[in-house]
């Protein structure tokens, strides 16, 4: 019963994933650029695309980093969006998002396609 008991516990620990985890670190995820708006267009945009069906827990513009953990979806699933440059009059932006699901091994990586969508959406409804 005891064994069971660790068994169980280190299961569970294993299925928490947290935003800490969440790292633009260019291999994971998927990149676009942005051209044609501002930081302060994408930031906006970005909050709205990370909203959806999500809860930011994490959102910092002098990094250009949104984190948010899924609440109707994959359970403990979660995603972040990373813009660079920071820089208010960029002529170019790289996005980055990356997610992370329970139990996923560390070479398996979505770059949350809908997170993209959603983004296009409202940074076009910007214009």
């Amino acid at each position: 019963m005891k064994l069971i008991s660790i068994f169980l516990f280190g299961l569970l620990l294993a299925g928490c994933v947290s935003v800490d985890s969440l790292q633009s670190n260019g291999d994971f995820g998927d990149k676009y650029l942005v051209t044609g708006k501002n930081h302060e267009q994408i930031w906006r945009a970005a909050t709205v695309a990370m909203s959806i069906d999500m809860n930011i827990v994490e959102s910092h513009t002098p990094s250009g980093v949104i984190k948010s953990k899924v609440v109707n979806g994959t359970h403990g699933k979660v995603v972040g969006f990373f813009i660079q440059p920071t820089d208010a009059s960029a002529s170019r932006y790289t996005i980055n998002i990356v997610s992370k699901k329970p139990l996923q091994s560390k070479f398996d990586s979505d770059g949350e396609p809908s997170v993209w969508k959603d983004f296009r959406q409202a940074l076009e409804g910007m214009d």
